[in-house]
């Protein structure tokens, strides 16, 4: 009894948690909105002046903030991600992801490859044939123009460059079965390859937090008054307000971006499934 009884305090707990987490990041921009009035009211009641431009206080500070601001940033955008993977409509998307992936046996991966190259192909016709449409052509009146080489109408000769310009969505099974967001062009490609540089670029915003923390060099300000304590707040309200943008970015990729993502791969798998399912029939 006291087992169940806790079990579902954790988990009410934890559901309220989310939906604040949440609801933070559906309204990044009201919060946003009341800190820049908070900052105006500061600002107000004090004689606004701006640095040189290139002067050693304008310098060390620009440093500072810009750093800062960039670790705040990647580090709640992070954060907005992995509150975006706990929505229901991802959660949704992911199974469903799961459940037509692990229908994918090794030797569908030849067949698969096949249908990855039919849909791109036959994507491609659809959106030259979209370009066309929307500007009053035909599809009979571009291939018209690709045997005849020249048209004309400068506006029609114009579109169909257009069209002609158009490329095949890149697609492979790997595309397709790899959950993660980063699909090799091939399946059978090593991720060995690109790990070193993704370490590097995930260490920059700690190399540059070293390097400016280690140099830097901290005197305590003299004459401390109320608009120095102002102009402190000022300048640490950008923070906040990269932070909220930084999460509300991250949770709205997750629940968005990546949600979509996985449903258009579930369908193109569904897709295959049905087709090979037909064919054995057959």
């Amino acid at each position: 009894m006291n087992d169940n009884f806790e079990i579902s305090l954790l988990s009410s707990g934890s559901d309220f948690m989310k939906k604040g987490y949440a609801c933070i990041a559906n309204n990044a921009g009201k919060t946003i909105a009341v800190i820049t009035v908070f900052v105006t009211a500061l600002v107000l009641f004090t004689d606004i002046g701006f640095a040189e431009i290139g002067s050693k206080t304008f310098t060390s500070t620009m440093a500072i903030m810009l750093i800062s601001s960039y670790l705040v940033y990647f580090s709640m955008e992070d954060a907005g991600e992995r509150l975006g993977e706990e929505c229901k409509e991802y959660r949704e998307a992911l199974q469903k992801y799961k459940d037509i992936s692990s229908k994918i046996n090794g030797e569908d991966i030849e067949a698969l490859r096949d249908f990855c190259d039919k849909y791109s192909l036959s994507e491609l016709a659809y959106r030259k044939s979209a370009l066309l449409m929307r500007y009053g052509y035909s599809i009979e009146e571009y291939k018209r123009y690709k045997e005849m080489g020249e048209v004309r109408d400068k506006k029609a000769r114009k579109v169909f460059k257009k069209a002609e310009h158009l490329r095949a969505v890149s697609i492979s099974p790997s595309t397709l079965l790899a959950k993660g967001k980063n699909a090799h062009e091939s399946e059978l490609k090593s991720p060995e390859s690109s790990k070193l540089i993704t370490l590097i670029l995930k260490l920059i915003p700690c190399t540059l937090s070293m390097s400016v923390t280690v140099s830097l060099i901290l005197t305590t300000k003299e004459n401390m008054c109320v608009a120095t304590v102002i102009d402190g707040l000022l300048k640490l309200s950008s923070l906040p307000i990269i932070g909220f943008k930084g999460y509300a970015s991250g949770y709205n990729y997750t629940r968005c971006g990546v949600t979509v993502w996985l449903e258009t791969k579930a369908r193109l798998l569904n897709a295959f499934h049905k087709k090979q399912q037909i064919e054995s029939i057959h």
